[in-house]
């Protein structure tokens, strides 16, 4: 059996000797990469595919990235991350290990991996990120980081009203001086996915004959033609060749896309056209201030930061911004808005985990094994 003490010092050799990862799960994609790099080197849907094969084969299961894409295999795909919560483990653990070892190249036993967690991810969860990582992945030590902080971090801030929304899920997350205020923190299941199938039902109703199989392709249509309107009136009002742009299918041919356009957009602040009954993102926000203290609220308003791929879209920022100045007409809001806010979680990630003050909240596997996730609630929340 090896001891704690010559466990400890395997485990800071290999730390020394290899850079730290840093893990960014979500339903749209998974981004990973090395601590103190600018961007990750590994961006891969979660999407995977799973072929059983005869008993006493040797051939891999799972296949994801690149190789799901040019695989011949036929297979079940399934998603294990939904609304911005993992529901399949096993399947996480498998698909980290197909990005380390296929993508990445790199055995995850001799890397640290610093990994973001939900905002309002549950203590049971927190555990089961543990444990993926330490015995499914026997990586030699982990960090667990609330995704809102690493958006935050990647701004440079230390306290902010952080608003992301990706692929699943949206949050509206105050910080203060560096403490999440949990009980005021806002989520929505709804975010960039359901935009995307919600544009598939305008064009489908526009006369177009859309599938679920093709919301790929819808997907780069959104990001590429569509936009948020400032004033949907005017838009509505403009000339029909106006609203109207062509895009390219992947078969060759073009459809001519008009107020899909910018219609879809109006479902991330009336979910209600998407068939959502919950608030939309400007009325979460709203809720989320309301709840505020005076000296908090001040603060939170002076430091709006926008985070991830939906709030990329054309004109997002300006109507965010417009709808939070009316409802706070005398406290002129700011909103912060990076070029790389698609990626704010991971590039906070890289940021932390490079840190030398850093070094010291990374969580060993002799302590885990030692205390069990007491050691992870100590040191990473």
């Amino acid at each position: 059996m090896v001891s704690h003490k010559s466990a400890t010092t395997a485990n800071l050799k290999a730390m020394k000797e290899t850079k730290a990862l840093v893990v960014d799960t979500g339903m749209g994609h998974f981004k990973c990469g090395f601590a103190g790099d600018l961007w990750p080197l590994s961006v891969v849907s979660p999407t995977f595919g799973k072929t059983t094969w005869e008993a006493g084969s040797n051939q891999r299961e799972t296949f994801v990235g690149k190789e799901l894409q040019n695989s011949s295999i036929s297979s079940a795909r399934t998603n294990p991350v939904r609304h911005g919560t993992v529901v399949d483990w096993n399947s996480v653990r498998d698909i980290l290990k197909c990005i380390f070892k296929v993508e990445m190249k790199i055995q995850p036993e001799d890397h640290a991996v610093l990994m973001s967690v939900p905002p309002l991810c549950s203590t049971t969860d927190k555990g089961k990120y543990a444990e993926m990582l330490f015995e499914g992945l026997h990586m030699p030590a982990i960090h667990l980081a609330y995704q809102s902080h690493l958006s935050m971090y990647s701004y440079g801030k230390t306290s902010a009203l952080v608003v992301e929304s990706g692929h699943g899920v949206s949050h509206v997350v105050p910080i203060y001086e560096g403490y999440i205020l949990h009980s005021i923190t806002g989520k929505v299941d709804y975010a960039g996915s359901d935009i995307t199938c919600y544009l598939m039902k305008l064009l489908n109703e526009s006369g177009n004959a859309f599938t679920e199989h093709q919301l790929n392709t819808i997907q780069d249509l959104k990001e590429k033609c569509c936009y948020t309107s400032l004033d949907l009136k005017h838009d509505l009002s403009l000339p029909v060749e106006k609203q109207q742009v062509d895009y390219k299918l992947p078969d060759g041919h073009f459809i001519t896309v008009g107020k899909e356009r910018f219609l879809c957009a109006e479902a991330l602040f009336k979910p209600e056209l998407s068939g959502s009954q919950q608030q939309g993102l400007s009325q979460l926000t709203l809720a989320c201030l309301s709840k505020c203290s005076a000296d908090i609220i001040s603060k939170m308003l002076g430091n709006v930061l926008l985070c991830g791929g939906s709030t990329m879209m054309e004109g997002f920022a300006e109507r965010f911004q417009k709808e939070l100045a009316m409802m706070f007409p005398c406290d002129s809001p700011i909103i912060a808005t990076s070029p790389q806010r698609k990626f704010a979680v991971w590039i906070g990630g890289s940021i932390l985990a490079s840190l030398n003050s850093f070094q010291d909240l990374w969580v060993h596997r002799y302590e885990y094994e030692e205390h069990g996730s007491t050691c992870i609630f100590r040191k990473c929340f």
